[in-house]
Order: C-alpha cells, then structure tokens, then sequence
C-alpha cells in the first residue's frame, strides 16, 4: 500500500506543480501585457519580472525558517494555495485596471513570487521520499523534462491566448489551474519523518543548508560552478537575445522565437536521453557536470561568433542537451549528500545563490551589451564558462568520487 500511496503522491506532485509552472507562465505574460498597455511605459513593464525575482530571492534567504516548522506536503499546499488566493486578487483587480492601482497590483505579485520561493526547494526534497535512491536520476530527468515542456508550450499558447481572449481571461484560466493544483497538493501523503532536534535559533536554521554545501567538497565546488554559469547563462535573457539576433543575425523577431524555441525544444530532448540513459548517468553524475561544463563553454563561444542564423539555431538546440544533464546531476548529488530533513534547505540555500547571481548577471550582461556590443557579452559569457569548467578539472577527485561528511545521508548528524 506505502507503495502504491509513493506512487500516487509522485504523481500528484508532477502534475500539481506542471499546472502550476504553466499557471506562472501564463499570468506573467498577461499581467506584463496589461502592464503596459495601461501605462505604456517599458520600465513599469520590466518592474514585474524584477519584483517576481528580488521576492523570490528573499524567500529562499527565509525559507529554512518555514522548513524547520512545517513538514513539507504542508509547505507546498499552503504555499500553492496562498498563491490562488493573491491570484483571485489580481483577477478582481484586472477588471478593471487602472494606473492608480498598480501598487497593488505589484504587491500582489510580489506575495505570489515569495510564496512560490518555498515551494521549488520543498518539491525537490520530498522527492527522495517517494522515489527509490535507485531511481532518482529517471525521476528527477522526468520533473525537469516536464517543466521544460512546460515552458515550451506555455510561451506560445500564452501569447496566442493573449491575442484571442486578453489578459483578464488568462487570469481566471491561471486562477483555475492554481485550484486544481493546490488540490493535488493537498492529496500528497508526505511520509517524511521530521527529525526530533533541540530548537535553533532563526539565524541557525538560515545557516544550515549553508553549512551543509560548505562542508561537502563536492557541494561546494558545484555551487561556485552554479554562481558562474548562472552569471554566463544572462546572455540567454530576451532582452540580449532580442539584440543578438538583430546585431548579430540580422534578422527580425521571428528568428528569436525560433531560437527560443530551438533551446527549450533541446532541453526537452536532453530530457529524454537523461531520462532514457538514467542508469549510466547515475554511475557518472561527476563526470556528467565536467563534460557538460566543458560543452556548454564551447556551445556559448560558437553561438556568440556566428553570423549564420541556421547554425545559430542548431547550437540553440544543441545548448539545451548538456544544460539539461548537467541540471539532473546537479539536483541527484544535492539530494544524495544531505539528509532528508535537511535538504529542502541545501535547496533554499542553492535557490538563493542562483536567484542573486541571476539579479546581478542580468545588470552586468546587459550594461555590457549596450556599451561594448552583445559580441562581448558572450565572449565574457564563454570566459565564465570556461572558469567554471577549470574548476571542475581542478576538483575533479572531490566531483567524481566525494568523501560523505557529516550531514550525508544515515545516522550522522
């Protein structure tokens, strides 16, 4: 029966957090649309991906607060389900939206952003518990391949449902999946065992996921390489793409959905050759990230001196192959050196990382591409790269064959 309940709850969980992910696709393009046709102002319009990214950062830095209180399962219904209500919020506010309101509107965003920060860490975490160790690679290539067909999909029916219906519409059609979702999130059977410690202070529940990345040499080299690539992967953001292809292709904007397109629908077949080849994977999860690394620096150089708009999009697609192998061995390590009541932490800590370097690499990228030329932001991309994968040559013994340290799974701790 514990068996058939796994199961059950794994597949809860996928779709649950499938709808949700496609739920925060769509009401992002409506809510960005309406945004600027109420104000017309590209700068109001770019303050809703940047309010959803600093609430977000901020979560995952509160996070381990909310983990050493609540068991998971709960963390991700009450969290899904805060998220519909803000929504049903925004849905009363966009009949009728005016510039007055967009205060609230913002504050809005920014609860479902923050909300949504908890949630990412507890799902990876609760994975172990309903997946056998043996078979965490497959299920992990699974969730990630779902929320890649997630983003290949939303995208475009977003912006076609925009043309058809508009934004309010979307909304509700957001709002609706977001009940669905927190239902299925409610129906999860968490058979997590919370481990019975002495009460810690805030700051020390902070710390922990922390310590626990620092003190494995092998976490702590994969999250220096997370910092770097994350800064390099900014050149992927619309706003530098959309000049890439202008300055560099010298094509229209057709050619940046193509491109676009061409990198998730990558990411989507790495997805199932990871998932097909999990067996293989599992033996070499250090090694998977190395050579990765090493693929990704030369895809990002080849991208960046083309001027041919094909090959262009033939690296696009090629790029998302190792960045999607590399994403499943990364989250397979995370979830094979920390213990089950620790790691949604080592996630929340992992999260805040990303989220930070991403805030600073969008900045730095995109100061870069308009004073030197988007050439250089990817030569400056490929160089971050090329650290990144000298560190893992460097780290190597640490990365292939790592020592289990205190906080490993078992009786540690």
């Amino acid at each position: 029966m514990s068996k058939f309940n796994n199961k059950m709850s794994f597949r809860f969980l996928w779709i649950g957090q499938m709808l949700a992910n496609l739920g925060d696709v769509l009401y992002t393009v409506s809510l960005i649309t309406m945004v600027y046709k109420v104000t017309k102002s590209v700068t109001f319009m770019s303050l809703v991906p940047f309010v959803i990214t600093i609430t977000a950062l901020i979560s995952g830095i509160l996070a381990p607060i909310i983990i050493d209180k609540y068991k998971l399962k709960s963390i991700l219904f009450y969290s899904q389900l805060g998220k519909t209500l803000f929504l049903l919020g925004l849905c009363l506010l966009a009949l009728d939206i005016r510039i007055e309101f967009l205060s609230i509107l913002y504050f809005f965003i920014a609860c479902i952003s923050f909300l949504d920060g908890w949630a990412s860490p507890a799902r990876n975490a609760l994975v172990p518990s309903l997946i056998k160790e043996e078979k965490l690679v497959k299920a992990n290539s699974f969730l990630a391949m779902s929320d890649q067909i997630t983003q290949l999909i939303a995208w475009p029916i977003g912006s076609l449902l925009l043309v058809l219906w508009g934004g309010p519409t979307i909304l509700w059609l957001t709002f609706t999946f977001f009940v669905i979702s927190s239902t299925l999130m409610f129906l999860i059977n968490d058979q997590t065992v919370s481990e019975k410690h002495e009460k810690t202070s805030k700051l020390v529940a902070i710390k922990e996921g922390w310590q626990i990345i620092w003190d494995s040499k092998q976490l702590r080299t994969i999250s220096i390489m997370n910092v770097l690539e994350t800064l390099a992967n900014g050149v992927w953001i619309a706003a530098i793409l959309f000049i890439y292809v202008e300055q560099a292709l010298h094509k229209t904007e057709v050619w940046w959905g193509f491109i676009n397109a061409a990198f998730f629908g990558g990411m989507f077949i790495g997805g199932l050759l990871v998932y097909r080849y999990s067996q293989v994977l599992e033996r070499k999860l250090g090694q998977t990230i190395m050579w990765s690394s090493f693929c990704l620096t030369t895809l990002t150089f080849l991208f960046g001196i083309t001027s041919f708009a094909w090959f262009a999009l033939v690296v696009s697609l090629l790029y998302g192959l190792p960045q999607m192998a590399r994403d499943v061995a990364e989250v397979t390590i995370i979830q094979k050196n920390a213990r089950e009541a620790l790691l949604a932490k080592v996630y929340s800590a992992r999260g805040t990382l990303i989220y930070g370097a991403f805030g600073i690499s969008s900045l730095l990228l995109g100061y870069i591409t308009e004073h030197y030329g988007v050439r250089i932001t990817f030569l400056v991309a490929t160089i971050l790269f090329f650290i990144s994968c000298l560190l893992a040559l460097f780290n190597r013994r640490d990365l292939f064959h790592p020592k289990t340290s205190k906080n490993a799974k078992g009786k540690a701790g």
